[in-house]
């Protein structure tokens, strides 16, 4: 809407106002000044007419009086001389004094004689029996007052009642009873009430509440009037009788009239005044500003910031026309120079081979630089278009970890935004971009509007650092990852809140000997073969890094302990099909599982190692079995232990622990116990040893020291350390009768069980020097009866079954 549209406007909207101020100014005083004229004249109408009833009481009092001190009537209520009735009770008395009842009580309450006028019959008894209920007309006197008057209201009709004790006319006897007189309000006294004050009255009884000294408009034959009620006390005190009084109202419609005719002429006045102020405006102030208008969209159009414009006078006007002068000079500098800005910094782009982005965060638009934009392959038509293009270009497993930096910038936690990341283009495939920029603008609610950052291709770089560092993490002869690299993972998961882990350490077994007798470079193709064992049974996801020397570390995440028992038993199965060396491939291996004792991955570790050198020391090919191999040779020399005998214990325990579910690290110290548990027998004489007779009591009691013995033995010994309490128990009983420490049922270590039964059943069933060998069948009767006391009866149950199932891995001496 044009400037000169909005000032008639703003004119017309303000004569209304003024106009409508001015109205309502004169009809609030006027009508403010009606109704309290009104109110106030209506106050004094019913002061006027409360004072004409108050003089009619006092009329009717004065009356009243004049009769109840009078002698004949003092003498009447003693004496009920019927002279005085006939002579002063008549109709014409009556009448004379405008009285309807008149009633003499005598001061026992006995009516004693009474007068009417003009009332009728339901009237006089009406009247008689409110007046002699319960001594009415006593209670309108008091002690201080021997008459008085009040209005009552019966039956719809209002009455002016008056009473008083009687006595002489000297006043100085005593009261004999009293007098009450009774006039109708009728017609006649309200038509005088009229007469006197120009004003109608109504008294009727409230039936409902009032509101007093309200004035209502009303009509009566085709007049207005103004009426308002108010409540009067009866004779009880009680206001209950509404008087109601109507006057005609006044005629202020000549005062309306003359109100009228000024308000046209102050409109008339009001637009001639209206109509030069515009033509003054338009001259002076509307054409020039107009002028300016036009001028500027002159400039708009033309985008040329060298015009100029010219404005007569020297007003304000004219100071704005200089001001947009002197502003399109300054802009049209500050263009020149943003010119050659812009011409500085596209040169240092090009220089650099560095790319721009501009996005408008909450229009989500955004600008690229011409080359990056050809680089990367956007295809975007418009800014809304590359903005939706940009991130769908950023590589998937780069968007969580920029999301996280992007939104700290935004939200003001740090100033600038840093990120490296892949790009897919589709002309040259992944793109390494690093990116950098900050928030240059934000709203009132500190919202960021628009980003500003650089873009770099840093692809060469990224494809140097993965080399240097897959060098650095990784083994140069299998190509696994190195010590190093299992050590950073190592460093994580220390960072993290309870992880759930295993570990498995591996040992190729003789490996020092392949180098020392078929060279180093058989030894290396060894350690390259089992390499590649590893990563075909492992998962992808599993670790795989090679340790120092001939050991290699598998860090695992995800599987259960019965997984990575399988996994072993695969690699292990896998590695013995390996027939392409001098010598056959076998490894140690052992693992752990991180748990809440081992949190650290380094215990873990430990533990792992440890249990691999346990598995080692089983292997012949292993130095560490030479410790071994002394041992057993020492006890077959020394007793009559066989080295067949201990053969077939190692081949029942292991059969017997698979078919109990033991893990691998269990079955590898069972075949060791298997091996060694009768170790303390080296330090039993010989005689006793081999004695074919039934040994004696003393004799008896050496033997029972073997077990002892062997802990001994076991725990000077590192690398028997961990099956010392297996050797000490291996001859305790379910029951608790076995020795040396009478050790009762899961008391007892679970491998020194396992081991009673198969050394007791071995024994049964192969000859010694001091017994014949038995069958099968008696050997398992032996071992069902005994169960539950000198062994296991759960460990009995699998042997038997297992002897059931899948028969003998031994040769027993005499046939079934």
């Amino acid at each position: 809407m044009k400037l000169k549209y909005k000032t008639i406007i703003i004119a017309l909207c303000s004569a209304t106002v003024l106009l409508g101020v001015t109205y309502g100014i004169f009809y609030w005083v006027f009508y403010g000044y009606v109704d309290d004229a009104q109110q106030n004249q209506m106050d004094k109408d019913f002061e006027m007419v409360e004072t004409i009833i108050d003089n009619e009481k006092e009329t009717f009092t004065s009356i009243l009086i004049d009769w109840a001190f009078w002698d004949d009537t003092y003498n009447y209520i003693n004496d009920h001389n019927l002279n005085y009735v006939t002579v002063n009770l008549n109709d014409e008395t009556m009448e004379n004094l405008n009285l309807n009842m008149m009633l003499f009580i005598d001061q026992n309450g006995v009516l004693v004689g009474s007068a009417e006028f003009d009332l009728t019959e339901e009237q006089v008894r009406t009247l008689l029996d409110k007046i002699m209920q319960n001594n009415f007309y006593s209670e309108l006197l008091t002690e201080e007052a021997d008459s008085a008057t009040d209005l009552m209201l019966l039956e719809g009709q209002p009455y002016l009642i008056a009473v008083g004790r009687v006595s002489n006319s000297s006043h100085n006897a005593v009261s004999n009873g009293s007098m009450v007189m009774v006039k109708t309000v009728d017609d006649e006294m309200t038509t005088y009430i009229e007469s006197l004050t120009g004003v109608n009255v109504e008294l009727r009884e409230a039936v409902s509440p009032v509101l007093e000294n309200q004035i209502s408009k009303r009509e009566f034959d085709g007049k207005p009037y103004l009426t308002a009620s108010r409540l009067l006390p009866d004779s009880s005190g009680e206001e209950i009788i509404v008087m109601t009084i109507s006057r005609i109202e006044e005629n202020y419609s000549f005062i309306k009239h003359q109100f009228n005719l000024f308000m046209i002429s102050f409109i008339g006045l009001l637009l001639l005044i209206l109509s030069f102020d515009y033509f003054i405006v338009n001259r002076y102030f509307l054409k020039r500003i107009e002028k300016l208008i036009d001028f500027t969209k002159e400039v708009g159009i033309k985008r040329d910031t060298t015009l100029s414009i010219s404005m007569e006078g020297q007003d304000e006007l004219k100071t704005l026309a200089d001001s947009t002068n002197q502003m399109l000079q300054e802009i049209d500098q500050a263009h020149q120079q943003i010119k050659m800005m812009d011409e500085r910094y596209r040169l240092i782009m090009e220089a650099t081979n560095d790319g721009y982005l501009d996005v408008w965060l909450q229009k989500k638009e955004a600008y690229i630089s011409p080359e990056w934009k050809q680089l990367i392959g956007y295809q975007g038509k418009d800014g809304h278009q590359l903005y939706e293009d940009y991130f769908l270009k950023i590589h998937g497993d780069c968007k969580n970890r920029l999301e996280n930096s992007f939104m700290d910038m935004l939200s003001g936690k740090v100033d600038y935004f840093e990120g490296e990341y892949r790009v897919m283009s589709e002309l040259y495939g992944i793109i390494w971009v690093s990116h950098r920029g900050k928030v240059v603008q934000r709203d009132q609610n500190n919202e960021p509007i628009r980003f500003i950052s650089t873009l770099s291709n840093i692809t060469r770089r990224k494809t140097n650092e993965e080399e240097i560092l897959f060098l650095s993490y990784s083994d140069p002869l299998t190509r696994l990852k190195n010590r190093t690299y299992m050590k950073k993972q190592f460093e994580a998961l220390s960072q993290q809140q309870n992880p759930h882990y295993f570990i498995i350490m591996c040992d190729i077994n003789g490996l020092k000997l392949t180098n020392d007798a078929f060279g180093h470079q058989e030894g290396d193709q060894v350690i390259v073969a089992v390499s590649n064992v590893l990563r075909r049974i492992c998962r992808p996801t599993d670790f795989i890094s090679r340790w120092p020397g001939d050991e290699f570390v598998i860090l695992l995440k995800d599987i259960d302990q019965e997984g990575v028992c399988q996994l072993i038993r695969e690699i292990t199965d896998e590695t013995d099909r390996i027939r392409d060396f001098h010598l056959n491939i076998s490894l140690a291996m052992g693992y752990a599982e991180s748990n809440v004792d081992l949190k650290r991955p380094e215990d873990v570790l430990n533990l792992a190692e440890n249990r691999m050198y346990r598995n080692k020391l089983m292997e012949s090919s292993s130095s560490r079995n030479a410790t071994i191999r002394s041992l057993a040779r020492t006890l077959h020399e020394k007793s009559t232990e066989t080295e067949a005998h201990t053969m077939r214990i190692t081949q029942l325990s292991k059969a017997l622990g698979s078919r109990l579910n033991l893990r691998k690290d269990q079955l590898d110290e069972l075949e060791l116990l298997s091996l060694l548990h009768d170790i303390g027998k080296i330090g039993i004489p010989e005689y006793i040893l081999d004695k074919p007779a039934k040994l004696s009591k003393e004799e008896w009691e050496i033997i029972k020291t073997h077990p002892e013995i062997g802990y001994r033995i076991a725990k000077s010994t590192p690398a028997l350390e961990h099956i010392a309490e297996d050797i000490l128990a291996h001859h305790e009983k379910y029951d608790g009768s076995g020795y040396p420490n009478g050790l009762k049922g899961e008391a007892i270590p679970y491998l020194g069980r396992i081991i009673n039964v198969i050394d007791s059943f071995d024994v049964m069933t192969h000859s010694r020097s001091y017994k014949k060998a038995s069958d099968l069948s008696y050997a398992i009767s032996e071992l069902k009866s005994c169960s539950g006391t000198q062994f296991d009866p759960e460990i009995v149950r699998v042997f038997l079954k297992m002897i059931e199932e899948e028969g003998l891995p031994i040769q027993l001496e005499i046939s079934v």
